[in-house]
């Protein structure tokens, strides 16, 4: 009998569970940004200063497989291949390859030593 009666107090709490979520529509994506592995050489066109059209200097440099994005003499912030000529930083810079002697910069004041506020959008020639 108690059994039986337990099954019916489970079975009827584990049936509005549901109905108390029901309101709730978000749905949670978990993980972080997908990054891709480039190959030995992929990355060397792109290891160079470039000049800001603000007049800073961002350069660019590998240390074994890391990539690494640095603003003058600031520190050097590690940036993340998302596909062969796009790279973005943790913070949510982001950097696009447009060929190997020009690239486009978006939030670039996230960068540090960044010359910028809000979410400005650089251009860098080398």
């Amino acid at each position: 009998m108690k059994t039986t009666l337990f099954g019916v107090v489970a079975a009827l709490a584990l049936a509005t569970l549901p109905a108390a979520h029901a309101d709730d529509t978000s749905v949670q994506i978990k993980g972080g940004v997908s990054r891709l592995h480039l190959l030995e050489g992929d990355f060397a066109a792109y290891r160079n200063a470039y000049q800001l059209t603000n007049g800073q200097v961002l350069t660019f440099s590998q240390r074994m497989t890391r990539y690494y994005a640095q603003l003058d003499d600031g520190q050097r912030v590690e940036i993340f291949p998302v596909a062969l000529d796009k790279f973005v930083t943790a913070s949510g810079t982001r950097f696009e390859f447009r060929d190997a002697d020009n690239v486009g910069v978006a939030n670039f004041a996230r960068l540090p030593l960044a010359k910028a506020i809000g979410e400005t959008i650089v251009v860098a020639h080398r």
